[in-house]
């Protein structure tokens, strides 16, 4: 019997407005994308970043992510506040107490994301420094919000090519910062931009108690994150605060404290941590009492149910690149298999991976060309004629278009699209069953790429030019 498809839709179609949901009814990542930004500025990428990073409340069920119409109006809170206008408002308007939760009555999360988020990633003119309702523009400490700071720096963020979709989902990612910084600074001027305050959001941002939260009423982070987010958070503000300096000349220019640097991540694996990794990938369970792979009553080599191995499949083709190129998750995943001006892509021709199309951007990280490791060679042959097989059978059941075929090297299973973000729940599951603890990160991939070299006795500028690090 052939697989009923179902419409993920259904109900955001039967229902389209806002209103016909209740606060708490459930509902998943797709369907509030649908429901309460049909025309944007937000996407379902954008709201499962961030449900990553903490921002936006999700219950996660059967591997489903699931929020609620009040969380979605959280997510936008600095919107969410009393109508009257103030003399501060901006784009990024403030909350009346840090931290707070509550929503005006009578606002859905559309409207509120109408009037902040939509000003936010507008496409048009930026806000007058000549608006009654902002103090964009002024020099003095005492005068000057915050919150205008941080509009102003996400104004001259914007990208400039409006069809750029990785600036702009670059853009995001800021944009989900500056809120995150907005919902603690907000109703602050940058004269109180002081060590202290710096430390309680430290505090605030790590759910760590704190009297001066108590004293001033300000209710816990929704989801608390590490302090080195925090720390990434107040480079933002530093960032914002210094670009503002460049444009308009403050009087006094704040300094913002940062608390102590981690040590960078040194992790990297063995050969045999390696293997036990991608065999996780494939399904089998290592067992870390006995040190070899778990085995059913029968003798046979365990493995996970069918679905969780197909789940995987995309990270077992991430894990082996990684291990053998070298290269960053975000390039990783952004390869395709055919030539292109605007993406890295996998030269199979020639033997070469070009990390940067020619169109790209160059950034700090770089991405030159690189020859493809002989042991990686004849995966990447199999997977191409895997996915041109694929991209036939899409095509044949209406999933693809006429002409479309498979483009990316790390893709969906059931329709061939790229990852809509990074490998995580996969990632951890990964990690349990191959024995592995926390410390092992996507990152170390690319760490043991460099070490293994080291170990072969590759000289180590060759090493470091294949592997494209800076020292």
């Amino acid at each position: 019997m052939p697989k009923r498809k179902i419409d993920k839709l259904a109900r955001a179609k039967a229902r389209p407005d806002p209103a016909q949901w209740g606060e708490d009814e459930v509902m998943t990542l797709v369907e509030a994308a649908a429901v309460f930004f049909p025309l944007g500025p937000l996407t379902i990428s954008s709201l499962r970043r961030a449900a990553a990073t903490g921002t936006l409340e999700i219950a996660k069920v059967a591997g489903k992510d699931l929020t609620t119409p009040r969380a979605i109006c959280k997510l936008v809170k600095p919107s969410c506040r009393a109508a009257e206008p103030s003399r501060h408002d901006s784009g990024l308007e403030r909350t009346m107490k840090p931290g707070s939760s509550s929503i005006v009555a009578g606002k859905s999360a559309q409207a509120a994301a109408a009037t902040t988020l939509t000003e936010l990633r507008r496409r048009s003119r930026p806000i007058s420094a000549s608006d009654i309702h902002s103090t964009i523009g002024a020099t003095d400490p005492n005068v000057l919000a915050i919150a205008d700071v941080l509009t102003a720096y996400e104004i001259s963020k914007r990208p400039k090519d409006t069809s750029d979709e990785r600036a702009w989902a670059q853009h995001d990612l800021l944009l989900i910062r500056l809120l995150d910084l907005n919902n603690f600074f907000g109703d602050k001027t940058v004269s109180q931009l002081k060590a202290q305050l710096c430390r309680d959001f430290v505090d605030w941002s790590t759910g760590t108690a704190n009297d001066n939260h108590r004293k001033a009423g300000i209710k816990p982070r929704n989801g608390t994150v590490s302090d080195q987010t925090a720390r990434r958070r107040l480079e933002d503000l530093r960032a914002a605060v210094n670009a503002y300096h460049a444009e308009h000349t403050l009087t006094v220019v704040p300094k913002v404290t940062l608390p102590p640097k981690a040590e960078g991540r040194h992790r990297w694996l063995t050969r045999n941590e390696a293997a036990r990794l991608l065999g996780a990938t494939i399904g089998y369970v290592w067992d870390t009492e006995q040190e070899t792979w778990k085995r059913s009553e029968d003798g046979e080599l365990a493995r996970r149910e069918r679905w969780i191995i197909r789940r995987r499949y995309p990270a077992a083709r991430f894990c082996l690149i990684g291990i053998y190129s070298a290269r960053r998750e975000e390039t990783i995943r952004r390869t395709q298999w055919l030539p292109t001006t605007t993406h890295p892509w996998m030269n199979l021709d020639a033997m070469v991976y070009q990390g940067k199309g020619t169109l790209e951007q160059s950034t700090k990280k770089r991405r030159p060309p690189a020859k493809i490791a002989s042991r990686l060679r004849p995966h990447l042959i199999r997977w191409r004629r895997i996915d041109q097989a694929r991209s036939a059978e899409l095509r044949a059941s209406g999933v693809m278009r006429d002409g479309e075929q498979i483009r990316f090297v790390v893709n969906r299973l059931h329709d061939g699209q790229p990852l809509a973000g990074k490998i995580r729940s996969a990632w951890n599951g990964i990690l349990e069953d191959a024995g592995l603890g926390d410390d092992v990160v996507r990152h170390s991939l690319r760490h043991t790429a460099a070490t293994w070299l080291m170990q072969a006795g590759v000289d180590m500028w060759e090493a470091a030019g294949w592997a494209r690090h800076d020292r």
